[in-house]
């Protein structure tokens, strides 16, 4: 039954985006090329409006019949959800200042940690580090929708992957509701993402995005019949290409606030002159290793360590060698 709410958000996004894209263009909702741009055309933006928007009636449409019960967790994540989209789409329109989005970051981050975890036993300095943890999830998603369609497909795949080892594990059917209308909305969203993208998802999606991954994040560290290692290995792609970005530009004294293109996925995309074999990649990445190895974590079949290792060693080495292209 849970599955059918996938459908339910893949058909809301397909037909609020197909709605949205003309609506778009009348009302100047516009990404203009720039210096650092990948994409060489004016394309619409803020995208993610139509995706929030499906997501939003597909939970609504869940706790109605009965199968999403955390309706807590559920009322909890449709305000921060619709929160985080207004500023994204703000932002879209107009560009906040970035210590404004920071404060607003930072605020949306530990509502969503302490309705998680706000009974969970843990030491105090925890508490920060998991706020700014998830602060910096939500910039993660921005820094990384730079090219056609590979944030969106990130999202269908971590969140598909998290919904396979939910169903191994025996997860609660909340998680697994969750799991199935965040694949279901970024999906038809991908649909006109997919290069050459018709229509960007622009903050209003990108800021979406990591509120919803995170909050999967949170409620597998919550659940003891989902290993968070699963979480982390899916996300892993993201986490480490943001990560090893980040600490360069700090090496070499860059303003980080400055808006640029070093990340590995845009250097691969100039280097191929291609963001769908980018996009193929990710995909293969997914596929054949990652989701395997989440896989193996929901059996408890290797060490936690090990899987890590597995997952992240061989990555490490290919962002080594892309951090050579231009």
């Amino acid at each position: 039954m849970h599955l059918s709410f996938g459908l339910l958000a893949l058909l809301l996004s397909l037909m609020f985006t197909a709605v949205y894209l003309p609506l778009a263009k009348r009302l100047r909702f516009l990404d203009a090329p720039n210096h650092r741009s990948a994409h060489v055309v004016v394309t619409p933006s803020s995208g993610g409006l139509a995706i929030v928007a499906a997501i939003v009636i597909s939970l609504l449409a869940s706790a109605v019949s009965g199968q999403n019960p955390d309706q807590v967790s559920l009322s909890t994540m449709l305000w921060l959800i619709v929160a985080v989209c207004a500023l994204g789409a703000w932002d879209d329109r107009r560009p906040v200042p970035v210590y404004l989005r920071l404060c607003v970051f930072l605020l949306l981050s530990a509502f969503a940690v302490f309705a998680n975890l706000g009974s969970e036993p843990m030491p105090s300095w925890m508490w920060p580090l998991l706020i700014v943890g998830f602060a910096w999830l939500l910039n993660l998603y921005n820094f990384m929708d730079g090219i056609d369609g590979l944030a969106a497909l990130h999202t269908v795949l971590v969140a598909g992957g998290m919904l396979t080892v939910a169903l191994i594990t025996g997860a609660e059917r909340t998680y697994l509701v969750f799991c199935v209308i965040i694949a279901g909305g970024y999906a038809g969203f991908l649909v006109f993402n997919w290069p050459p993208a018709k229509l960007f998802m622009g903050d209003a999606g990108s800021l979406s995005a990591g509120m919803l991954i995170g909050w999967l994040g949170l409620l597998a560290w919550q659940d003891a019949h989902l290993p968070i290692i699963a979480w982390v290995l899916l996300m892993s792609p993201f986490l480490l290409d943001t990560g090893v970005t980040l600490m360069e530009r700090v090496i070499r004294r860059e303003h980080l606030t400055e808006a640029h293109s070093g990340h590995c996925y845009q250097r691969l995309a100039r280097h191929w002159d291609s963001h769908k074999r980018v996009d193929f990649a990710l995909l293969l990445l997914h596929l054949c290793w990652l989701l395997p190895l989440a896989i193996l974590s929901a059996f408890r079949a290797l060490p936690e360590w090990t899987l890590l290792v597995l997952g992240l060693f061989p990555q490490l080495l290919l962002i080594a060698k892309l951090r050579r292209l231009k």
